[in-house]
């Protein structure tokens, strides 16, 4: 029997209005308590049979079109089999023309599913009804199933449009990401494939495929033997990379993160790729990054195994050789992107024992910069004296690897004598004048201050909207050059005349607001600043016309800064993206283009023409080869005045690599491009 409980009396307590609250609640919230689980197993056990066969089936449908197709077929079939025994059992006529059995009832009510107008002539009522039953299941089944297939169809091609689609190539070019330099990297390696019957590059970016195809197709409408394939994902990602088999790829471009300024995309990603390629031995990668740092960095961490390519020095080194001596930016694009000459690696075991001096002279289509030796180290414009041995490789100017070929050994060993030397030997003071600044400039200043004689000045003129502009203060550990800073708009056409008159400069180089300015806003202040400074030339005149160079984005506007008065361009988008292809190529190139663009070491440089000893002048090619061995100088080419018809004039009268039996015709003025240590 219950027992209830109550106050003790003796204690004097009187229950209230809130204790009985407090004590009601209590009861309340232990009833709940206790109930919970009690009701928690109620309502497990009131999911009978059917809902248990209902769940089981959304959850089969929800999986997608395959398992509703599957319960479609099923349901149909049962349908069918159901009337055919029906049939069988009542021994139905069909038509009239058979007594029903089973297989004939099963295909003729099979064929009403799938054409309701099979029935129109059915005869006999009792046929007709299980035919109309049957008929009418099978137009909401199979219209459901002719929906299901083509929504299906639809899902899919959306899907590969998407760019989830896997990759079943070998031996393709593998790109991971999307910058400025996409389409001039895709272009060179067009190129590069030629030779190829089925190339094939692909791309991983982050981008709809469809806006990365278009803008392909835009710059590149015909992609010639090279397929070109996108997709969609995280370069970073290991299961978005198994879509683009990065492990069949003969080479694999990572392109920096244009919307950061940090290398945590470029890193991630190798970490990626060596889930696939632990120490990257089979796996040839080229990683753009932002910062010298990083791209020092992976080198180190990944045993040289991986080649890192950083913009703003390949831009700055080449723009501080080009303002300097104007038609070299030409040279480095002829010997960068892959249509004309570009920079090839052979063994030729028949010059083995000779000199390199007389290596030179036994090839007709090929200009030879230097070797690399047995032990895979390289010399640029080595001593003319220095005697190949076996295993070493020399490094040409071709037009491509096929034509690298000996014409005959030549046992050549005297060279003509030079008239003496004229020059004072003493560098003269250099004025340059940078309108314009981006991060580029400060590796462009170093790079010149390494070059230039000391006390050479640099005025730099920028607008403060659109650049971090520098003070003299930030360049105080540069040596030789003297800096001077000064705020500028390109919209001031008095300011600019202003600036000009107080200083004509030796060089000036228009650098693009490319920190802060979209490309076509960047070029749009370049072109502006082009007209400013021809009409500041036209107004105050010059003694001596300055080298102008002019850097850009987009290449689309070159024709319009030539219309400007430009002599030079450096297309540095284009440039970066030309270096990185070259690289992913053959990347023992890294090692050839960090000595050419480097202070230290060998240099490409346009001289004045040798002169010969006898005052002869020179008539082909190969007579000024000659005069530049005499003098320890490697010529591989010329700027003319006036090119010979049947010569490849890249633009300004330079000409790359042209035979050695090529007539030349040089005057005042013109200049031999040389690879020289001097």
């Amino acid at each position: 029997m219950p027992t209830s409980t109550s106050p003790d009396p003796g204690s004097g307590a009187r229950s209230t209005g809130n204790d009985r609250g407090r004590a009601s609640g209590h009861i309340r919230r232990s009833r709940h308590d206790v109930a919970r689980p009690t009701d928690h197993r109620a309502a497990r056990e009131t999911f009978d049979l059917r809902t248990r066969l209902r769940y089981r089936r959304d959850e089969s449908f929800a999986r997608g079109t395959a398992p509703v197709m599957v319960w479609l077929g099923i349901v149909t079939l049962a349908l069918v089999l159901f009337a055919a025994i029906t049939i069988a059992i009542l021994h139905t006529p069909i038509n009239g023309n058979h007594h029903g059995s089973f297989v004939e009832g099963f295909w003729a009510e099979l064929l009403r599913t799938l054409d309701p107008g099979t029935m129109g002539s059915d005869t006999g009522w009792d046929f007709r009804l299980v035919s109309l039953m049957v008929t009418l299941g099978g137009i909401f089944f199979v219209s459901t199933l002719i929906g299901l297939i083509a929504n299906g169809l639809d899902r899919k091609l959306s899907s590969l449009q998407e760019g989830r689609g896997v990759v079943a190539e070998n031996g393709h070019t593998l790109i991971i990401g999307h910058t400025v330099f996409l389409t001039a990297i895709v272009e060179e390696l067009v190129e590069a494939n030629l030779s190829e019957k089925r190339g094939c590059v692909v791309i991983l970016s982050r981008e709809d495929t469809v806006t990365v195809d278009s803008e392909i197709r835009l710059r590149i409408p015909d992609p010639k033997t090279t397929r070109i394939v996108t997709r969609t994902g995280d370069g970073s990602n290991v299961g978005d990379l198994a879509l683009v088999n990065p492990a069949g790829s003969k080479s694999v471009i990572i392109l920096a993160d244009d919307h950061a300024t940090s290398d945590a995309f470029s890193i991630r990603s190798v970490l990626a790729l060596m889930s696939f390629d632990p120490d990257l031995v089979d796996t040839r990668i080229v990683v753009q990054c932002h910062d010298p740092r990083s791209a020092e960095a992976l080198q180190r961490v990944t045993s040289g195994q991986v080649t890192t390519v950083v913009s703003d020095q390949i831009v700055g080194r080449l723009a501080a050789q080009a303002c300097r001596q104007q038609g070299l930016s030409t040279v480095y694009q002829e010997l960068l992107d892959f249509t004309g000459s570009e920079i090839y690696f052979r063994e030729v075991p028949e010059l083995a024992g000779h000199t390199f001096a007389q290596a030179v002279l036994s090839f007709e289509h090929v200009a030879l910069i230097g070797v690399r030796f047995a032990d895979r180290s390289i010399e640029l414009a080595p001593a003319m004296d220095l005697v190949l041995q076996s295993g070493d490789e020399l490094i040409g100017i071709a037009e491509d690897d096929s034509t690298f070929l000996l014409t005959a050994v030549n046992d050549e060993t005297t060279l003509p004598a030079l008239a003496p030397d004229s020059g004072s030997g003493t560098r003269p003071l250099e004025h340059f004048l940078f309108s314009g600044w981006s991060r580029s400039g400060e590796v462009i200043l170093e790079e010149l201050d390494r070059y230039v004689a000391a006390g050479s000045t640099v005025r730099i003129a920028a607008d403060p909207r659109h650049c971090d502009l520098p003070t003299a203060a930030d360049f105080a550990h540069l040596q030789r050059l003297r800096i001077t800073t000064t705020e500028v708009s390109h919209h001031d056409t008095d300011r600019v005349l202003e600036l000009w008159a107080d200083q004509e400069p030796d060089h000036v180089l228009l650098l693009a607001y490319r920190d802060r300015l979209s490309p076509a806003e960047a070029d749009a202040e370049i072109l502006l600043s082009l007209l400013q400074l021809r009409h500041a030339i036209q107004t105050y005149g010059a003694q001596t016309f300055p080298t102008l160079v002019t850097e850009l984005l987009d290449p689309r506007d070159v024709p319009l800064a030539r219309a400007s008065g430009a002599d030079d361009f450096i297309v540095s988008d284009r440039l970066t993206g030309l270096v990185i292809a070259q690289f992913a190529e053959n990347p023992h190139l890294d090692v050839v283009f960090d000595d050419l663009l480097g202070a230290e070491g060998a240099s490409v440089n346009m001289r004045p023409p040798h002169v010969a000893a006898d005052g002869s002048t020179p008539n082909t090619f190969g007579d000024l080869v000659r005069l530049g061995l005499a003098a320890g100088d490697l010529v591989i080419g010329y700027r003319s005045s006036q090119v010979p018809a049947g010569v490849t004039d890249l633009g300004d009268g330079v000409v790359i690599n042209p035979p050695r039996s090529s007539p030349v015709r040089l005057r005042g003025g013109d200049s031999v491009v040389v690879v020289t240590r001097r």
